[in-house]
């Protein structure tokens, strides 16, 4: 049940390929454990903040949401409010810094000077900005032959934004923070594995890896005083972009997303990275537990990794929010370091057909807890279209595998 869908055969076509294994297990938490709790969500007209703000809104928390279309931020909000929280919908434009500082002066106001979460999510895409430079990166163009205008877009909003709308939450949480539940607020920024491994544009990776060093020294300065920073690494998302890809046939481009794998398989929900944070917000262990802390990666939680580890789950039951925008309740797709979407991706076509079924989607080797080293994606042996990937170059990979997580 992808947003936007109008065929109704189609509809459900997408839903079995999204992954309809319907299993007994509530979909959401049956109860409200973020209620009395705010959050802000910027970025929240659509993609992957929509779906942060409607999966916090499930855990009963009072969700702002921010952005710059008036009619999209109502409508977020209101699907917040349905899903179970109160969505309250702020008008910002995250590239001008006295609407960022009026925005949590309004928080401020209607929270009691408190709150609780705050996610990083407004980005500015270039693609979408500019019909020239989507044309361009399209074509998988080089950073020289894009406008200079790329470089700005992506670190305006997406790199300052995160840091001036965390300056001026800043009072908000550590006010939260001094709350004697015990609860430690919580700040995140979404990221992508384009922090360590390249995609989609040289200025793209390089604003994610400045994001997560945000988060690790935002932790230095606010972690002593109550707060934890967390840089949140969705995998493949459909989101709508993706989605507009699909229902114009456009596979060349669909393909430098996926890896080369259907969408419909690989992708994860927007509402599964509100549901990764939403655990992390409500249990302190769970911060703990789903955060890599070695090297150049620490104070970051991988969605599908975390999904898969605290047992949450993508897409919702019949009569939810989450089933109506995001599909039936199933398991989380694969991370894309897990062996469960790299051995589909590389080996099928190099190995001879009778044991091609041990590397496909749920073949015994195409494990979804194991996981290969952020080193090694660092190190990105890849050609870019992953089915042209050569052998020796993917035994790289296999020969560095880490052990089955506990």
């Amino acid at each position: 049940a992808i947003q936007g869908q109008r065929d109704p055969s189609r509809r459900y076509s997408l839903q079995l390929l999204l992954g309809l294994c319907c299993a007994p297990g509530a979909a959401h938490a049956a109860s409200n454990p973020l209620r009395g709790r705010t959050a802000c969500v910027t970025g929240a007209s659509r993609g992957i903040g929509k779906g942060i703000a409607i999966a916090l809104g499930e855990l009963g928390a009072r969700v702002f949401v921010t952005g710059r279309r008036k009619q999209a931020i109502e409508s977020t909000a209101d699907l917040v409010t349905r899903a179970g929280g109160t969505g309250v919908p702020l008008l910002c434009d995250h590239g001008v810094d006295e609407e960022v500082q009026a925005v949590f002066d309004q928080i401020g106001l209607q929270s009691g000077g408190k709150l609780d979460i705050l996610v990083n999510n407004a980005f500015q895409d270039p693609a979408q900005k500019d019909p020239k430079s989507d044309e361009l990166l399209s074509k998988g163009a080089k950073f020289y032959e894009l406008p200079l205008r790329v470089w700005d877009d992506v670190h305006r909003v997406g790199l300052r934004s995160h840091y001036v709308a965390s300056y001026y939450a800043a009072p908000l949480l550590l006010s939260a923070a001094k709350d004697e539940s015990g609860l430690r607020p919580l700040l995140c920024v979404t990221s992508a594995p384009a922090a360590v491994t390249y995609y989609y544009a040289t200025a793209y990776g390089v604003s994610k890896a400045a994001s997560d060093r945000l988060v690790r020294d935002l932790q230095v300065e606010l972690g002593p005083q109550g707060i934890d920073c967390v840089s949140i690494w969705p995998g493949v998302v459909y989101t709508e972009f993706v989605q507009s890809l699909y229902e114009k046939g456009d596979t060349e481009r669909i393909n430098r997303v996926t890896g080369g794998r259907d969408p419909n398989v690989v992708c994860e929900s927007p509402l599964l990275t509100g549901r990764v944070i939403g655990r992390l917000a409500e249990d302190l262990d769970a911060r703990k537990s789903a955060l890599s802390t070695g090297g150049l990666t620490s104070r970051i939680c991988v969605v599908a990794e975390a999904a898969r580890d605290l047992h949450l789950r993508d897409g919702g039951l019949d009569g939810t929010v989450a089933r109506e925008l995001y599909g039936p309740d199933r398991e989380p797709a694969a991370s894309i370091r897990s062996l469960g979407y790299l051995l589909p991706a590389f080996l099928p076509d190099k190995l001879p057909e009778p044991l091609r079924w041990l590397v496909e989607p749920n073949g015994p080797l195409a494990s979804k807890d194991i996981r290969v080293p952020f080193d090694l994606m660092a190190q990105d042996p890849r050609t870019e279209d992953p089915r042209k990937q050569d052998l020796k170059d993917f035994a790289k990979v296999l020969t560095n595998t880490v052990s089955v997580p506990t």
